[in-house]
């Protein structure tokens, strides 16, 4: 073995490659005697040293899949040349040299300083060294014993922070830890460096993230994938005009973790047209050509071999696509404009789709992931088939969980790759298809239920908009088999409800299927009593007009591709999120399809992974349970947790959680600080709502019982006041999306009631607001073991399912919320006693509703109270007159309380009457704290991950050997 390739590894061993034997390579040392490449693998739930273990140099670049020729034999023979390497000791020493190579030979800075920033590229590139040999090892096993595996797509991934979570996953704290305080730097402050990674916004991407961690955990056969936006969503700054939007600048200084893997790409296609080839099958042709490339993200188990990808497209055009001559003659725009076309796709998460230049940029992102990572998808397939392909065994080889409907296109997609390229019939490719895609739904807003212009479809996607037709016509025709004609009331009540295409006439086939019966003949009797025909009605309603009546223009509605649908109707398997949420599901979103199809539909309660959200964001409460519990097992298996319940009323155990939760807060107070100005008391209640800025989550609600707080202090002396209320730090976090301006209204209104407070000399201490700038998953590591009271309070029946309350919960707060989402489940396993309930249930918002539309809603006095005051002009000169009048009137657009602020509002105010009297009382406060923790066992995302693979992938799990 003369030369040796070494492909993936973006280490020292790149500077080797070269080198003509084997021994040479691995025994080349740096002028002070180290090992210039410097080497350790994770660690296993069994981990022993093994002088066995298989080098971290000799294992394949994860992009490069095995060829059809490539033989046991071979790589046996590869594992035994590289099995008398020692492997390298993960101690303190070794460590700081890894860190110190990657600062001198893979450096993104000047040579002369080793500040902070530095320091944290060198570590992080030294745990990427660790983490490679076991992510190209695992799928070096999985394309050798050729297993079934889930693919997750979802535009959104919000990962958060990764050297800690991967040095804490690989059981390497201490060494880094160490080494670090060797280089003069500690590894929290080295971790602060890091950016957070823009690949998300809320809890959809927060989910897939958690659902990663799981997967690689559990030793699930499982990727994601999703899109590498190059600004994410936005950096969010509060200023005295409210919200403003910044581009976020995470690659500016590069992503450490990522690879890019320039021979992993595919052609993605737009516009063009429709044709017949000599062969007899259609084929797209013309339009515009990108090309998507893969960079690939190590996703690390917690103690197991097993390391999955992320992997991330990014868009560009080809090189052939710039026009030099235009270039050259001063058209320089002109010249780029396809390289900068297609690069725009990666740019932001969910651009504007005001404009119908936005909606086609959106519709391009989701049409990008799919059909790349339907490519990928495919390409692996076929490498793991070898010379044998069987298109029939593909399901149970692929598994396609799409997260919403953003990834919906993988229907016509998959369909068109199978039959226009693969050569499969119509019938084959369908049922490939439906055996392979899977559909979680996570909302019940009609919004966020897409739908896509059928015009902007057709000139985008010609193709699959055909293979959308022909389900939808499909479908049709089960509806027709399933209802009858008898009844043409009935059957167009269910084509209206059922059908993907929305004001679309019926295809051709089925033009005449719907016939209403003619108006009935007067009888002569009826004549002789003076009934007319309909026609001599009409007649005599022209006679008795004075003047003819022009009707107005009808506008015809425009048609719409309704993608959840689509989903539900191409896919095996439809899931919500919550218990209650599902049930909303089958009884009222998707009611119609649940009597077609009963079968489809199930529950997958949500769930969060507790390495990220207690083991490390909160070790001083990890350590308390590990002491108390005896065992350090509950990280992996959280039913454990349910031992701390025997404990709830121990002295000793209740001064230690106290203890805990007071070291967290002084961090907040320190970034409260930071981030505002704002100086809090580590002694008042920390009372927290962070989530995304919308109308139905009510931080509306919140702020105005905050208002209603103030305004009653204010009436109060100095000792009635202290008497009557616990000291309170009011803590808001979340982004408004940048075109929704009642959500900017809300984080305006909420900046400006917490600058008035703030310096009221007479409240002091007692009340404090604060809005977090630039929310996002290392703000929520601090905010969240922080939190004691946490606000959960939808409007009921409008949150899917919520993970953030499961987060709080896990860290001992207790919730405030409605009956919505994953609250009810919440609310059962910590104890109804553990959890303050307020507000109208779901059940009941329908009613309400059409009552308020009657006219017949009373609002309280407390309600019209609080709205008169915010009117007054004490929050400053701003005008607040759109923001209240959406929760007044009646009826119309933006007005009416659609969700219900006032009519909850005297119900949470009574509630919150009630977190005070149990804050005063903090041993019973500690107890529902511990409670809260011992009931969060089962929201963990390792139970949910169990669930998806068992029900709906169908895959098991794989440990590596």
């Amino acid at each position: 073995m003369d030369t040796m390739q070494i492909s993936g590894v973006s280490t020292g061993a790149e500077i080797l490659v070269q080198c003509n034997s084997l021994s040479s390579l691995v025994s080349r040392r740096c002028d002070d005697g180290r090992l210039r490449t410097r080497m350790f693998p994770a660690r296993s739930r069994n981990w022993r040293p093994s002088p066995t273990r298989r080098s971290f140099l000799s294992v394949k670049s994860v992009s490069s899949e095995p060829k059809a020729n490539v033989t046991d034999a071979v790589l046996d023979s590869e594992q035994e040349v590289f099995s008398s390497m020692n492997p390298f000791a993960p101690d303190a020493a070794s460590v700081a040299s890894s860190i110190k190579y990657h600062a001198e030979f893979t450096p993104l800075f000047s040579p002369e300083k080793f500040e902070l920033p530095k320091a944290f590229f060198a570590t992080a590139q030294s745990v990427r060294d660790a983490l490679i040999m076991n992510w190209n090892a695992t799928y070096e096993y999985y394309n050798r014993v050729n297993v079934k595996q889930a693919y997750y797509l979802s535009m959104e991934f919000l990962q958060g922070r990764a050297l800690s979570n991967a040095v804490g996953n690989l059981g390497l704290n201490s060494a880094y830890g160490d080494a670090l305080k060797r280089l003069g730097f500690d590894l929290e402050s080295v971790a602060s460096q890091e950016p957070d990674p823009a690949l998300g916004n809320g809890g959809l991407g927060r989910l897939a993230s958690c659902f990663l961690d799981s997967m690689a955990t559990l030793n699930y056969p499982a990727w994601g994938y999703g899109l590498r936006y190059k600004y994410g969503l936005f950096k969010q700054r509060i200023t005295k005009d409210g919200q403003e939007e910044a581009a976020e600048d995470w690659l500016e200084l590069s992503n450490p973790w990522e690879i890019v893997r320039n021979d992993v790409s595919y052609p993605i296609k737009f516009y063009g047209k429709v044709v017949f080839g000599s062969d007899g099958k259609k084929r797209w042709i013309g339009g515009e050509d990108i090309v998507a490339v893969a960079y690939d993200v190590p996703i690390p188990g917690y103690k197991t071999k097993t390391t999955i990808n992320l992997r991330l497209w990014s868009t560009k055009a080809p090189s052939e696509d710039f026009d030099l001559s235009s270039y050259n003659s001063g058209k320089h725009t002109e010249a780029a404009e396809a390289l900068f076309n297609a690069e725009k796709i990666c740019f932001v998460l969910y651009p504007g789709d005001e404009s119908l230049e936005g909606k086609t940029l959106r519709l391009k992102q989701q049409y990008t992931l799919c059909s790349a990572s339907l490519q990928d998808i495919i390409a692996r397939f076929e490498t793991r088939s070898g010379g044998n392909v069987n298109w029939e065994e593909f399901p149970e080889k692929v598994a396609v969980q799409m997260n919403d409907t953003h990834p919906t296109l993988c229907i016509p997609e998959l369909m068109r790759i199978l039959m226009d390229l693969k050569g499969l019939s119509w019938e084959d490719a369908w049922k490939i298809t439906q055996r392979t895609v899977a559909y979680t739904n996570h909302t019940v807003l009609p919004e966020a239920l897409e739908k896509w212009s059928l015009e902007l479809m057709e000139k985008l996607l010609p193709r699959h908009v055909e293979i959308i037709e022909k389900i939808d016509e499909e479908l049709v025709r089960t509806i027709v088999s399933e209802y009858g004609t008898a009844d043409p009331n009935i059957l167009e009540e269910k084509l209206k409800a059922l059908r993907i295409l929305e004001n679309v006439e019926l295809p051709s086939a089925f033009a005449d299927v719907i016939v209403k019966p003619e108006s009935k003949p007067v009888s002569a009797k009826d004549a002789q009593n003076g009934v007319k025909t309909e026609q001599e009605e009409e007649k005599l309603s022209g006679e008795e007009e004075e003047e003819e009546v022009i009707p107005e223009p009808t506008v015809k509605p425009p048609k719409m591709v309704r993608m959840a649908n689509l989903a539900v109707v191409g896919g095996h398997a439809v899931n919500g999120v919550a218990e209650i949420h599902s049930e909303i599901v089958k009884q009222d979103v998707f009611n119609d399809f649940v009597q077609l199809w009963p079968e489809k539909f199930q529950n997958k309660t949500n769930g969060v992974t507790p390495r990220r959200w207690i083991r490390f964001c909160n070790p001083y409460l990890s350590d308390i349970i590990t002491n108390w519990i005896g065992t350090e097992d509950w990280v992996l298996n959280t039913e454990k947790l349910v031992e701390l319940r025997k404990f709830a009323d121990n002295e000793d155990l209740q001064s230690e959680w106290r203890a805990a939760k007071k070291k967290n807060k002084l961090k907040v107070v320190a970034l409260i600080k930071e981030r505002t100005g704002y100086t809090v008391s580590p002694d008042a209640m920390f009372d927290i709502q962070i989530k995304r800025i919308h109308e139905y989550k009510r931080q509306l609600l919140n702020i105005l019982g905050i208002v209603y707080r103030y305004k009653k202090m204010k009436e109060m002396s100095a000792s009635e006041r202290e008497k009557a209320y616990v000291p309170r730090v009011c803590i808001f976090g979340g982004k408004a999306f940048a075109t929704y301006v009642q959500a900017k209204r809300i984080v305006k209104f909420i900046t400006d009631v917490a600058s008035t407070i703030n310096h009221d000399p007479e409240i002091g201490d007692l009340l404090k607001v604060i809005f977090v700038p630039d929310y996002n998953v290392s703000v929520a590591e601090l905010l969240i073991p922080a939190s004691e009271l946490s606000q959960h309070i939808s409007t009921a029946g409008m949150e899917a399912s919520g993970t953030s309350n499961m987060k709080f919960s896990m860290n001992g707060c207790v919730l405030i919320g409605t009956l919505d989402g994953a609250n009810v489940e919440i609310r059962e396993e910590v104890g109804e006693e553990n959890f303050f309930l307020f507000g109208a249930r779901a059940d009941e918002i329908v009613n309400l509703r059409k009552e308020r539309a009657e006219g017949k809603f009373v609002p309280d006095p407390t309600f019209e109270e609080v709205k008169k005051f915010v009117r007054s002009g004490v929050f400053g000169s701003n005008s607040y007159d759109e923001l209240i009048g959406s929760l007044e009137g009646n009826e119309g657009f933006g007005r009416a309380d659609y969700f219900l602020v006032g009519k909850d509002f005297p119900s949470y105010i009574e509630c919150q009457e009630k977190v005070d009297e149990a804050y005063r009382d903090q041993k019973r406060w500690t107890r529902m704290s511990i409670l809260n923790t011992a009931g969060s066992f089962k929201f963990s995302s390792d139970r949910t991950i169990h669930e998806y693979a068992k029900d709906i992938w169908n895959i098991k799990q794989v440990e590596l050997p």
